[in-house]
C-alpha cells in the first residue's frame, strides 16, 4: 500500500507531483494555483511556454481527479455465534 504524499499547507497545487520541467513550464505561464491549471487543462498544449509538458500536466491532473476514497464496513460475528463455531471445531 502506498502512502499519500505529504500535504504542505503552502502548496497551491495540492500535492500535484510534476517533473521539474513541468513545474518550470507552469511557472513560466504564470499559473499560480490548481484552479487556474484545471481551468486551462483542455487548451494547455496551445500555451507556448508549456509546449511538450502539456501531456504530463494533463495526465497528472487526470490522475488526481480519479482518486477516490473507498469506505469498507467490517462485519464481525456476534459473540454467541463465535462461541458456537468454536464449540463445533473443538
Amino acid at each position: 500500500m502506498s502512502q499519500a504524499p505529504f500535504k504542505n499547507p503552502d502548496d497551491p497545487f495540492d500535492g500535484l507531483l510534476l517533473p521539474m520541467s513541468a513545474w518550470k513550464a507552469v511557472e513560466d505561464a504564470h499559473i499560480t494555483n490548481l484552479q487556474q491549471l484545471q481551468a486551462i487543462a483542455s487548451v494547455i498544449d496551445q500555451i507556448p511556454c508549456i509546449g511538450p509538458e502539456a501531456q504530463v500536466i494533463r495526465d497528472r491532473l487526470g490522475h488526481r481527479t480519479t482518486k477516490k476514497s473507498v469506505w469498507v464496513r467490517l462485519v464481525f460475528p456476534k459473540q454467541s455465534e463465535r462461541k458456537a463455531a468454536a464449540a463445533l471445531s473443538a
